[in-house]
């Protein structure tokens, strides 16, 4: 489907249209100038807290997806890049930043550890069967080979740049690697049974963890080989990435090394396990693997603000999560400025029978009052927005309040 003789002339240009607005919106000052603050941020120097939205419910949301015209494949996936880019813009954009060109990823094939996932639909849920039973089935785990196709890259690449040329340019992007090996694992293993095996079978656990560090070696050694690593990627984890560390400074500006970039790593099934067994399960075996990466993002759900001091052996962290479960206190008083405190805001505030915005702006103002106190730099994502009860003003009523707090 992605051959331009399937496209026609409404549809080329409603995309030129798309790419005309999109443009404007990204030539304007305050792109750069929004770069700048995610730069300051991320180099822990004093800014105010930044702002996001992502991994919102686009379902609810009037982005235009009844106005889409593109047909399946490329030019679809274009066309909903840039309505909903758009629509964020124009609604809830926060400290968002519109890039100057339009991004393609690069095609990659048969990058995922492990078998292939077993999965049974349950309306908008899934469920996973298990797998990994026993010890010698982890053994006979073999590191993935990865494909992928320069050629069509090329090709996609060339009928975008054709649709939008004297407009936006086209760019080919590589990949952020998600290094969150255990929810990986735990799509293969519920996450239940490796609770038990960490206490009725903790050699089993050992030697599955590090098989998968070892099959993620591999894998990145080969997307070191091929290019496919994105350097310098403008976001990470759903949050701002723009920092002058990155890429390295031996960046010799051909292709990017685990060295140029970002990744993202997390332990979700660890949120009640104890920092000594996260530590030995976790940190430890995965902590060669981060740091062969530029700067790394850890924790996403799971509350951290007792284990600061565990995360602390990666060398590398530049963002610790700190999600609604977590003692916020604590947390700011154990980072006290030596990373990014990434505050997840709670997303049931905007799916309630009632949006209380008086919530919304307390716990803000608390979480901004805290780092402040403790000379911590922030940010504030709101994530995981399973819904919004139908009602999209409610994104815009967040941004707002959000918007006020960092700001006064």
């Amino acid at each position: 489907m992605d051959k331009m003789t399937t496209m026609t002339k409404e549809q080329v240009d409603t995309l030129r249209g798309l790419g005309r607005r999109y443009a404007q919106i990204a030539a304007l000052d305050c792109q750069q100038q929004t770069i700048d603050a995610w730069r300051r941020l991320n180099g822990l120097q004093h800014t105010r807290p930044m702002v996001m939205l992502d991994q919102l419910p686009w379902h609810e949301l009037p982005w235009g997806e009844d106005d889409c015209v593109c047909p399946d494949g490329l030019f679809r996936q274009t066309e909903v890049y840039l309505r909903q880019t758009l629509y964020a813009w124009e609604h809830f954009r926060a400290d968002m930043v519109v890039l100057p060109h339009i991004p393609v990823p690069r095609h990659l094939e048969n990058a995922e550890l492990g078998p292939e996932l077993r999965i049974e639909s349950l309306g908008i849920s899934k469920r996973y069967g298990e797998q990994l039973k026993s010890i010698d089935e982890v053994r006979a785990l073999k590191t993935p080979v990865i494909a992928t196709d320069p050629e069509r890259d090329r090709r996609r690449q060339e009928m975008l740049s054709k649709i939008f040329d004297g407009i936006v340019p086209v760019v080919l992007t590589g990949q952020v690697r998600h290094s969150g090996l255990w929810d990986r694992i735990t799509s293969l293993i519920s996450p239940a049974r490796l609770l038990y095996d960490l206490v009725d079978r903790p050699d089993f656990v050992a030697e599955l963890i590090a098989r998968f560090v070892e099959m993620e070696h591999g894998v990145l050694d080969q997307l070191e080989a091929a290019g496919a690593l994105e350097a310098a990627p403008p976001l990470i984890h759903c949050t701002g990435a723009f920092c002058d560390e990155l890429p390295s400074a031996d960046h010799g500006g051909g292709k990017a090394m685990a060295r140029d970039t970002w990744t993202f790593s997390m332990a979700q099934m660890f949120s009640d396990v104890s920092p000594a067994m996260q530590e030995q399960f976790d940190i430890i075996p995965l902590a060669p693997l981060l740091e062969r990466y530029g700067l790394v993002y850890y924790g996403c759900c799971e509350p951290l603000h007792d284990k600061i001091d565990i995360v602390r052996r990666i060398g590398n962290v530049r963002k610790i999560s700190v999600s609604p479960w977590a003692d916020k206190e604590k947390a700011a008083e154990r980072i006290h400025g030596d990373y990014v405190f990434s505050a997840k805001p709670n997303p049931a505030f905007v799916a309630m029978d009632r949006f209380d915005a008086d919530l919304v702006r307390r716990d803000l103002e608390e979480t901004v009052a805290v780092c402040r106190r403790h000379q911590t730099p922030c940010e504030l994502i709101l994530k995981d927005v399973s819904t919004v009860l139908n009602d999209p003003p409610r994104l815009e009523a967040w941004e707002a309040i959000a918007m006020e707090v960092v700001r006064a």
